[in-house]
């Protein structure tokens, strides 16, 4: 059995890029910055997440540096502290559409946690909405992964990612 393959979201080596990506490409007024954590090497996003003018999402997305090793990985696990607030874990694929994302949701806490996703937690979404005859998900396949907040709560949001551990 191979090892598990960590990657920590403020190295370049792991993630050459991250965009903020929010409502306000459709017209929304939600806001969101992102800097890295230096002291306890971590990404701190925070906002305010608005409703107004249709709005309701701001993500922080990451492009991987290199590919994934073609292992058969089981299991993605997030180490983050956040706010209580529900959010989404985003994986893209070269295999999808652009704007298609295979989606987890999951609830945090104020404490540090380590989230452990399997295959069967990700459902296919465009645009918030589910989608059916996704190509299979296979984690090695990942090239970008997001995290994105769009629970209908406006208000303030933090949360710190540490990293993404892809275990077999």
């Amino acid at each position: 059995m191979s090892e598990p393959v960590t990657l920590q979201f403020y190295n370049q080596q792991h993630f050459n890029q991250a965009m903020l990506i929010h409502d306000t490409v459709m017209g929304g007024r939600s806001k969101g910055n992102a800097s890295l954590m230096s002291e306890n090497n971590g990404v701190l996003f925070v906002g305010d997440l608005s409703l107004e003018n249709n709005g309701g999402f701001a993500s922080i997305e990451f492009n991987l540096a290199q590919a994934l090793p073609k292992q058969r990985f089981q299991q993605v696990v997030l180490a983050t502290v956040a706010d209580g607030r529900t959010y989404q874990l985003r994986l893209k694929t070269p295999f999808i559409p652009r704007g298609v994302a295979y989606v987890a949701e999951f609830k945090t806490t104020a404490d540090a946690q380590r989230y452990a996703f399997n295959l069967a937690d990700f459902q296919g979404r465009y645009r918030g909405r589910a989608l059916t005859n996704m190509p299979e998900l296979h984690f090695k396949d990942v090239q970008q992964v997001s995290l994105m907040l769009a629970d209908k709560n406006p208000g303030p949001f933090r949360i710190e990612l540490y990293d993404l551990q892809f275990n077999q």
